[in-house]
């Protein structure tokens, strides 16, 4: 039997979108006003930053309005301090935010001088094999980050993460394939960069329990997913969870987007067939 509706209608994107957008603004307003319930820590993943329309591009002045009204109610930090909580080094008692990016475009280099203006390091996820990524999965094919450009990120403090070689879908693949997406990109960016690599992103969020014992063994200190949640002492290291944003956001669903209720709700619909739409 054929599958219907493979690809949603622009009504229908349209009405998911409007009904996010209802129902996000609804239950951060009950966070606050009823429930009064505290920001925690929250880690946001972002990808490009374009004036386009990929949705996974967020208009520079859209980004810079999202930096600032979240700097009023968060302290961004960076993953290192997270990392540090999670070991029992550091306490953490205000809302706390980290900001980080993925797949390692060119045109975050816009953001640089904001950033360093603002004191705010993020952190940056890179594919290792740019000459020739799995652009079925990356759904884009604008230009990535040079190794000077990566250097240049780095002298100005931004934290460097493995997003692995290609960005294929890691929960399909070999552990010969795996070994090299995780562990010989690890190295390979490793010796690229001159700096020691702590961190990994898996690509759009997909992982299962393999590949999370190969990204464990390959000596990555932490892992993020695309899971939707907050960072407690409790949080597994290598399922670490972020809150995605993109351009079909507006400014009022990005200021309701780290509200406890919308982030639990993210969270129970994600595996839902309309769950990417909210």
């Amino acid at each position: 039997m054929a599958r219907l509706h493979t690809q949603p209608t622009n009504s229908f994107y349209g009405a998911l979108t409007g009904a996010r957008k209802a129902t996000y603004q609804l239950l951060a307003a009950f966070d606050a006003n009823v429930l009064k319930q505290k920001n925690p820590i929250v880690i946001f993943s972002y990808h490009s930053i374009a004036k386009d329309d990929w949705r996974f591009s967020v208009n520079p002045l859209d980004l810079k309005k999202q930096i600032l009204h979240l700097q009023k109610h968060y302290d961004i930090i960076t993953l290192k301090t997270v990392d540090e909580y999670l070991a029992g080094k550091i306490t953490i008692t205000k809302p706390s935010a980290v900001l980080t990016f993925d797949d390692g475009y060119k045109d975050i280099l816009i953001m640089k001088d904001f950033f360093k203006k603002h004191n705010i390091t993020p952190v940056l996820f890179v594919l290792t094999n740019t000459k020739r990524p799995n652009l079925k999965e990356l759904g884009t094919k604008r230009p990535f980050l040079t190794k000077r450009d990566m250097q240049s990120l780095i002298k100005a403090g931004w934290e460097i993460g493995c997003h692995s070689a290609t960005h294929a879908n890691l929960a399909t693949l070999s552990d010969k394939e795996l070994k090299e997406e995780i562990v010989t990109s690890k190295k390979s960016l490793e010796n690229d960069l001159g700096i020691t690599i702590k961190y990994f992103a898996y690509p759009r969020g997909k992982y299962n329990a393999t590949v999370a014992r190969m990204v464990q063994r390959a000596k990555y200190t932490m892992a993020l997913t695309m899971d939707d949640g907050f960072i407690n002492t409790q949080s597994n290291r290598f399922t670490l969870p972020r809150v995605g944003v993109d351009r079909t956001h507006t400014f009022a669903e990005f200021a309701a987007t780290f509200s406890p209720s919308v982030v639990r709700l993210r969270k129970l619909i994600k595996m839902s067939p309309v769950g990417r739409y909210l």
